[in-house]
Parts: C-alpha cells; sequence; structure tokens
C-alpha cells in the first residue's frame, strides 16, 4: 500500500558547505495522528497508575508527560516516517544522514533540515596535463650499503679493555633532563639503555642528535660522562623537539665488532644463495621492488597536486570529518604501539586536541579526501572495469588463500565464515580497481598512451598502403541507407 503523503510545502536553500537547508510544512491537522501515535508508544513503556501499558488514554498520558514529552516524541516518529519522502519531494540524493536544523512551528508542523549533496568533481581538462615518468634506478652504492648493513648484522662483539675507537660497539644508560624545568620532575627519559656503533657511517638518523656517537669516543668501561645539546624547534623527536637537554651518560660496556667477510661462504651461511653474486642479484631486486614503489608513491603524489591545481572538488563538512576520525585513529593505534597515549603526545607538542586537528590533522584529511574524489571521478571518465574473469580469478585466489591458511591454522583459528571471505574478496577487487586506475593515469600524464596513439596510426596507415586498390566501374548504384550499409574493406 502506498505511503500518503501529508507534505503541503517544500522550500530548499543551497548552503556554501555543499550542503542544502530544506524546509518541510505540513498538513495542519497531520501532526494529531502523530501525537496520538507517540501518546501510545509513551504509554507502553512508562508506568501510569491504574492503567496497563499502552492502556491509557491520549489525557492522561499529556497530563501524566506535558504535552511538550508528547510533541517532541511525536517530532521523532514523524521524522522517521517522513524523512524519505520529504528528499524525494525536494529531489535531493543526499550523501549521508542528515540533521534536524529546527522545529519552526507545530501548528502547522514546519520542520527544517540540512542535508549533506553529493560530492561534484571537475576535472577539467585532466587529459592535457604531462608529467614525466623518469623513476630512479638503484644505484651500485645501495646495493653496496645494504649489504654492508647486513655484514654489521652479523657481526660478533668481542669484550676488550681498550678505549672506545671508531667502529666499536659501545653499550650505554642514558637519562635524558630538560634545563628549562628545575623541580625534580625535571627527567625526560631516566636510564634508557643504548646501543651505539661508534663512527657509522651507515647510520643516516643517528639518535638522539647526529653526531651523537662521536661524544663516546676515547671512553672506558664503566665511566662517567655528560652532554649538553639543545635541539630545533622542529626536531623529528617529539620528546626532545625545542628543549635544551643534559644528557648523563654511562658507560656500560665497549665491544670490538669483527665484521663477516662478503663472499661465497657469508653468501651459503644465510641459507638461500649458492654464492655471493646470488646475494648480490637478490638484494638488487629487492631494492628494485622497494625504490619502484617509492618513484610511483612519489610521483602519484605530485601528479594529484597538479591535477587538483586545475580540478573544483565539492564536498560535504561530514566526509572531512569522517576522515578526520580515520587519521586521528591511526595517530592512537601507531601511539600506543610506542606506550603513548594521545593526551600524553598532545602535552609534549604543547598543544590541544582542538588546535591538534586544526593544524594538523584536517589539511591532511582534506587533502587524502579530494585526492580520493578526484581519482573516483578519473576512474569513472575513463571507465576503468572489472570484468568477470578478473572476478572469476580474484575468487578462485581468495578461496585458494583461504584453504591454504586453514589448513595452517588448528581449531577455530583455521575457520573462516562466507563474510570473511567475501570480505578478503572485495579488498582484492578494490586493489585491483585502485592499481588499473593509477596505471592509467601514469599512462596518460606520462605520455605513454600518446606514444602508443601514434604507433597505432602508423600501423593503421601501412596497413591502408599496402592493400591493392580495386579498379572502378562506372555504375550507378542504387541509393542504400548509411545505417545499413555495409563496411567497405
Amino acid at each position: 500500500m502506498k505511503k500518503r503523503i501529508f507534505i503541503l510545502k517544500i522550500e530548499t536553500t543551497p548552503h556554501e558547505d555543499h550542503q542544502v537547508k530544506i524546509i518541510a510544512e505540513f498538513e495542519p491537522d497531520f501532526f494529531e495522528s502523530y501525537k496520538k501515535r507517540a501518546a501510545r508508544k509513551i504509554a507502553n513503556k512508562t508506568k501510569i497508575s491504574g492503567f496497563r501499558p499502552g492502556k491509557a488514554p491520549y489525557e492522561m498520558v499529556v497530563r501524566y508527560v506535558g504535552e511538550g514529552a508528547v510533541s517532541e516524541e511525536a517530532i521523532e516518529i514523524l521524522i522517521d516516517d517522513q524523512y524519505a519522502e520529504i528528499l524525494k519531494e525536494a529531489s535531493i540524493n543526499p550523501s549521508g544522514p542528515g540533521s534536524l536544523n529546527e522545529i519552526i512551528s507545530l501548528d502547522p508542523p514546519k520542520l527544517s533540515f540540512i542535508v549533506p549533496l553529493p560530492p561534484e568533481v571537475d576535472l577539467g581538462d585532466y587529459k592535457s596535463i604531462r608529467l614525466p615518468y623518469t623513476p630512479d634506478p638503484v644505484t651500485e652504492e645501495e646495493i653496496e650499503e645494504f649489504l654492508k648493513r647486513m655484514q654489521r648484522n652479523y657481526a660478533s662483539a668481542e669484550p676488550t679493555n681498550e678505549l672506545s675507537k671508531n667502529g666499536d660497539l659501545v653499550y650505554i644508560q642514558m637519562t635524558g633532563i630538560d634545563q628549562a624545568i628545575s623541580n625534580t620532575e625535571n627527567a625526560i627519559f631516566t636510564d634508557r639503555p643504548l646501543q651505539v656503533i661508534l663512527g657509522d657511517e651507515l647510520n643516516k638518523k643517528e639518535w638522539p642528535y647526529q653526531g651523537f656517537s662521536k661524544e663516546l669516543l676515547g671512553a672506558a668501561e664503566g665511566s662517567e660522562k655528560e652532554i649538553e645539546y639543545e635541539f630545533p624547534d622542529d626536531y623529528d623527536d617529539i620528546e626532545l623537539r625545542g628543549k635544551k637537554v643534559t644528557f648523563k651518560i654511562k658507560i656500560q660496556s665497549v665491544k670490538n665488532l669483527v665484521l663477516p667477510a662478503l663472499d661465497d661462504e657469508f653468501a651459503k651461511s644465510l641459507g638461500q644463495f649458492d654464492s655471493y653474486a646470488d646475494l648480490e642479484s637478490s638484494v638488487k631486486e629487492q631494492l628494485t621492488t622497494n625504490k619502484n614503489q617509492e618513484n610511483e608513491d612519489q610521483y602519484y603524489t605530485d601528479l594529484l597536486a597538479k591535477i587538483a591545481e586545475q580540478a573544483t572538488v565539492k564536498y560535504p563538512t561530514f566526509m572531512v570529518n569522517e576522515e578526520i576520525e580515520h587519521i586521528l585513529s591511526s595517530v592512537k593505534n601507531d601511539l600506543s604501539r610506542q606506550n603513548l597515549d594521545f593526551e600524553t603526545y598532545l602535552k609534549v607538542l604543547n598543544t590541544d586536541k582542538e588546535k591538534y586537528i586544526e593544524e594538523n590533522v584536517k589539511p591532511a584529511a582534506e587533502k587524502r579526501l579530494r585526492n580520493s574524489l578526484i581519482i573516483d571521478k578519473f576512474a569513472q571518465l575513463e571507465k576503468i572495469q572489472i570484468g568477470k574473469a578478473d572476478l572469476d580469478n580474484i575468487m578462485n585466489e581468495t578461496s585458494l588463500m583461504m584453504s591454504e591458511m586453514k589448513a595452517e591454522g588448528k581449531g577455530k583459528k583455521g575457520k573462516f565464515s562466507k563474510q570473511q571471505m567475501d570480505s578478503a574478496a572485495y579488498n582484492a577487487v578494490t586493489r585491483l580497481y585502485n592499481e588499473r586506475t593509477l596505471e592509467r593515469l601514469k599512462d596518460l600524464a606520462s605520455g605513454k598512451l600518446d606514444v602508443e596513439s601514434t604507433e597505432n596510426e602508423i600501423i593503421e596507415k601501412t596497413e591502408k598502403s599496402e592493400k591493392p586498390k580495386s579498379r572502378k566501374k562506372k555504375v550507378t548504384s542504387p541509393k542504400i541507407d548509411e545505417e545499413s550499409a555495409p563496411t567497405k574493406e
């Protein structure tokens, strides 16, 4: 049975934040029926003396809970019942849940809502944007550095009574004191253990600061020393940022590092390689894979920035707020892995939550949302699709992966529900879709599609020029409808 429409008048007013204000006015007697429904609902959950649940008459319910409570409940029922019809009458397709903005009047019932509109994206002439893709290759120096790190990781440490020198491994305990705080709670950290390789050229991010290991040259086991250092305001480590710190250091031990030779025997000792050449080849392959990913990530970041410069992207506020919540959740999870809570983190930054969100999180959320909408629009315009064959392959691979995981698991941990299977397949489809979209974006912007188009045109022209020309006969042909005419070879 079709729902009866009680809406008398609809007004819509656009907002600058890509939302729309809807004012809906209903028939004058319309609200009374909802007040009756509200009174019955209140009577069912309210104990009214002398009446069984749900049996108290309307006037008694109003007298017991008040006209305002009944009207409030009636408004909620009305909105649940009529909101979809309001959107339909206003020809609004919302992108998210709307909200009741104001009860303008009850006689006649007149309500205003704020409703978020779907995002709008205009990429402009995105096909004209060009950004050459010139990935940086893996260098011999990078391969050599990686192998030296492996060599150091497999080194043996031998005790020595000598003073520390470059190449030695020194174990220390260190307390960091903030000189700006004069009370007894001025320790940033206390007796923190640390291993330092003196003169380590491979350590590009030495902690607590670059060059710290030089301060430990010539130290003897059991000795102590103090070092002062002033950190800049933009220092990466939030514990030390902008502080003048005194480090109290206890030298616990000094050891010589004995490095293994980088040869076939070293490679074989790793259990995966037959020779040092095999190890070098594997390292180069791994570094190439990692660097290609870094190159592509940076390329897409730069390319999306160029597209965003000319694109027009509109979205409602709630979408940014959702992104803000996602980023905050990620930040809190990262902090928890470092045994740090969010409130302490804000104190270290000398800020509050509102300011942190406004200055740090919101810009990142807006950029992430804008890029996501740009990519979605590009995929739509370029008609990126996942075919049936792709879906079949994904389902087969997902089923195989789940079966292998189930075989490796034990008891209930090895079982997967249909929902888990569907979720894994959906994630795989999403990854493939995103990969194809980004690949198409790169091919277009890098000029690869221009080259392929030119090559295809050359092939077509060559094929046409090689076809034998047929002798033309002077005959009068009947007129043929072009739509039904066969294609001439």
